[in-house]
């Protein structure tokens, strides 16, 4: 087989891929030597990622994206903030998903041919990275129980992101091979991808709950007979929503003031102490767990986090508008913290849901950016593919709005490959295309 420029770039994507997939779940647990040289290791994957994004961006509105994005952050970074050439290159690398991988996957859902091959290059790899699951999680909650541990093959820390990138591969491989026609059927015959989905309550992620009643809800297809096909899955769905409630009460490993065996947690009381935390002693509980737990990690809740950004601008002001520069969710290992994570690390590390991550280093500027580019994916459609997949976008837009306000996992390459991925392919062929496609695969058959 003749090696063109896009079998290439696809072998490169799909190694980076399982680079970032899996580097961590080796050092962690069975190379710890390899420890040193991770960071090298990630950083040579960025770079490849950024060439890999820099030969396919062709298109005028992914050149602008990426440009304005590289215009905000430069300004702040260096003329508003004063900050390092070194501290900016390397804070930008957290938006390489962002702005590269979608370029990335237009390319090869350019040309019919390349479309197709790369397709089916995709769905195998996402399917074998599904079941690679499976052991890691298993072997993780041996070890350590349920807990933050339960990252998979990203490694110990990344359950929120494992759990999330289980749910986008199941569902994307599942409904692409749902029957309207033959609903139930189709589920029946493809329930490996929804066992698949076990893992994600043996890590004590809680927004699994919430995945899990989404997955089922945009699986039906949106016709005539959507109505009765949700009565069908209503009694499957609870049965599934039951017995991953019980896992998770039976595993649970965490302290809110009560015991796993009397915690509620979907009550009142647990979510509001989950959620919300009392302002004023925040920083206080926090610097007392980096002091005195094991991981030093700062765990206030997400949206105590929301209610603590004024005062950001109260102790720094003139930052609303452009932000702090980049670079404060970067360093530690090789290179020195910023000095604004000196001063708020009791704050910054943990959980940062992404618009906070996006706000306090590009400030309004940059979350505007972000609204109008996520937007304009929702409207950009490959040439012979301008029908709407709604169930696919349905389920991405709301994961992009948990990431908004739960989690950062967006900031992650690897998650971007996934998210990207689909969200480029969530189009439907118009029936001109559509015919062409029936066509070939008759002809091949």
């Amino acid at each position: 087989m003749k090696i063109t420029k896009s079998i290439l770039l696809e072998r490169a994507l799909m190694g980076v891929f399982w680079v970032l997939a899996t580097v961590g779940f080796i050092c962690d647990e069975f190379i710890p030597d390899l420890e040193s040289v991770r960071t090298y290791i990630l950083l040579g994957c960025d770079a490849v990622l950024i060439l890999i994004g820099l030969a396919c961006l062709r298109h005028r509105a992914d050149i602008l994206s990426v440009g304005s994005l590289l215009l905000i952050a430069l300004t702040s970074s260096l003329v508003l903030n004063k900050l390092s050439i070194t501290m900016t290159v390397n804070g930008m690398r957290v938006f390489i998903g962002l702005m590269f991988c979608y370029p990335i996957f237009r390319y090869f859902w350019d040309e019919p041919n390349r479309r197709t091959r790369f397709i089916r290059t995709f769905d195998k790899n996402m399917e074998i990275f599904l079941w690679l699951q499976v052991p890691c999680i298993g072997y993780q909650f041996i070890v350590y129980g349920a807990g933050d541990h339960g990252g998979g093959s990203l490694g110990n820390w990344y359950s929120g992101t494992i759990s999330m990138m289980i749910y986008l591969i199941s569902f994307y491989l599942m409904h692409k091979r749902i029957n309207p026609k033959h609903f139930l059927a189709s589920i029946a015959t493809n329930y490996k991808y929804v066992l698949l989905l076990t893992p994600t309550f043996f890590n004590e992620t809680k927004i699994s709950f919430v995945l899990l009643v989404l997955y089922f809800v945009l699986l039906v297809p949106i016709d005539k007979r959507m109505f009765t096909r949700a009565l069908i899955v209503i009694p499957v769905m609870s049965l599934l929503f039951m017995v991953g409630y019980m896992t998770y009460k039976l595993t649970y490993t965490g302290d809110v003031s009560k015991t796993a065996d009397r915690l509620d947690i979907f009550s009142e009381e647990y979510l509001l102490e989950y959620m919300f935390m009392d302002v004023e002693r925040a920083e206080e509980d926090a610097n007392w767990n980096m002091e005195n737990s094991e991981t030093g990690v700062a765990d206030i809740p997400r949206a105590t986090k929301f209610l603590l950004l004024p005062m950001f601008e109260e102790n720094n002001p003139g930052h609303i508008p452009l932000g702090f520069g980049v670079g404060h969710f970067k360093g530690g290992t090789k290179l020195g913290h910023s000095e604004l994570y000196d001063q708020y690390e009791w704050y910054l590390i943990g959980t940062i849901p992404y618009l906070i991550h996006i706000y306090l280093q590009l400030g309004i500027a940059g979350v505007l950016w972000l609204f109008v580019f996520l937007i304009s994916l929702f409207r950009r459609h490959p040439d012979g593919y301008s029908k709407r997949d709604l169930n696919m976008q349905l389920f991405l837009a709301i994961l992009i709005g948990i990431n908004f306000f739960y989690i950062e996992s967006m900031r992650d390459p690897v998650f971007g490959i996934v998210l990207f991925g689909l969200l480029a392919g969530a189009w439907l062929p118009d029936e001109k295309v559509a015919d062409n496609q029936n066509n070939t695969t008759l002809a091949t058959t």
